[in-house]
């Protein structure tokens, strides 16, 4: 018995070996893969999926789904035709005898997995499935915004990319380069909205989305955002203060960082003068001489900003002011003036006002003839007695510590002559 066993071992062991190659000769003969041409697809277009199998295949049947019960395509080489198409797919199928099949006027509901099952030689039928994705052509996004008039510092605003496609990727730029860091941008996790907290003047521009899929990507118009301000620096140009000549011209300029351009009020003195950016003086006369004021005020951002500047009348003919140098020039000569009239009365006192004081009068009176010849008047003697009139002649003299003589009383008809000696 363990001779035979001996003998046959050989034998047994070599019949299994044979079973075992041709299972396995059969297993490889059974391996199939299917893989879509091309893989990246497109709305509108067609896609083989395309069978690799190194059997005969006898028949085959496309399926949709991972399961064999959707059919799509049956396929019996011997038929003809060789292939039955199910509805929906009737006109955009196709089978091919080595098994793959061709899908034509993809749409985006075609995407999916596809199973196929062979009947060859092989008691097990091999089936093998593939998925396909197919992308749609992008339409143009659009960008609204949740806020039309966002003022600075006080309001956010959010952007929205509006699309009608499945997208993959959104992507956000602001006049053409990618959006600034900046902590007050946000995005959300789809990238389908930006949000901007408490605007400021720099956010202001033009934004664009654009949204990218496999096949194809599209870009929105601009959207531009406008973060209105303002008025800030309200100044009135020429500065003040100003001085013009009599019936001459002035305009006043308000001017002011805005957005949009605010309305302006003008006032005289608190009397409106004007509602216009500028503000013209005509014929200036004292009467426009006063406080000048401009209200600048932005109706969206409701807030208003004001300057003042005051306005002189000058008459040409007459200097209205005197420059510093000239008040200097004017004291120093008043100074002067008063000390030269100090100093003359100083020496008035010194020199005449004490030698008065000191000197004696004498007086003495001579009455001369009447009948004194006209004809040869002494030396000295008043012209007047040549008249015929009589003549009184007095002497003075001073004198130290004399006592002031008593004026005499001139008389009716009568000259009197004074000489006065210092002696």
């Amino acid at each position: 018995m363990e001779f035979m066993f001996g003998c046959r071992g050989p034998a047994v062991w070599r019949f299994i070996l044979i079973v075992f190659l041709g299972f396995w000769s059969q297993q490889i003969s059974a391996q199939i893969s299917v893989v879509p041409i091309p893989k990246t697809l497109a709305e509108g277009s067609s896609v083989l999926l395309s069978v690799s199998f190194t059997g005969r295949i006898f028949t085959f049947t496309w399926y949709r789904g991972e399961t064999t019960q959707n059919r799509i395509l049956l396929y019996v080489p011997s038929d003809d035709p060789p292939e039955k198409v199910s509805p929906p797919y009737v006109g955009r199928v196709r089978g091919f005898p080595n098994g793959s099949m061709e899908i034509s006027g993809l749409t985006t509901s075609d995407s999916g997995s596809y199973t196929v099952q062979l009947q060859t030689e092989s008691s097990q039928p091999p089936t093998a499935t593939v998925n396909i994705t197919v992308s749609e052509i992008l339409g143009k996004p659009s960008i609204t915004a949740s806020l039309s008039q966002p003022v600075e510092h006080r309001d956010s605003v959010t952007l929205t990319c509006g699309t009608s496609s499945t997208i993959q990727t959104i992507l956000w730029h602001k006049e053409r380069q990618s959006l600034p860091s900046n902590d007050r941008m946000s995005l959300s996790p789809d990238n389908r909205t930006l949000t901007i907290s408490n605007v400021s003047i720099a956010d202001s521009g033009s934004y664009r989305c654009e949204v990218i899929n496999p096949v194809s990507r599209s870009t929105s118009d601009p959207y531009t955002l406008t973060v209105y301000y303002g008025p800030k620096n309200v100044e009135i140009n020429p500065k003040g203060p100003i001085t013009k000549p009599l019936k001459s011209q002035l305009t006043l300029d308000c001017v002011t960082e805005s957005d949009p351009d605010p309305n302006y009020t003008w006032t005289f003195n608190g009397t409106i003068k004007g509602h216009e950016r500028k503000l013209v003086l005509t014929d200036i006369s004292f009467r426009d001489q006063g406080n000048y004021t401009c209200e600048a005020y932005n109706p969206v951002t409701n807030l208003s900003g004001s300057a003042s500047v005051y306005v002189t009348a000058s008459d040409t003919s007459v200097p209205s002011v005197l420059t510093p140098g000239a008040i200097a020039g004017i004291v120093i000569g008043i100074l002067v003036l008063v000390a030269l009239i100090a100093a003359s009365i100083y020496l008035f006192l010194m020199k005449g006002g004490g030698k008065s004081n000191s000197n004696e009068i004498d007086m003495k009176e001579n009455t001369s003839n009447p009948r004194t010849d006209h004809r040869n008047p002494s030396p000295g003697r008043n012209p007047a007695s040549q008249t015929g009139e009589e003549v009184n002649y007095s002497e003075v003299n001073f004198k130290p510590n004399a006592q002031k003589p008593r004026q005499a009383k001139p008389q009716d008809n009568k000259t009197e002559y004074a000489e006065i000696r210092r002696t």
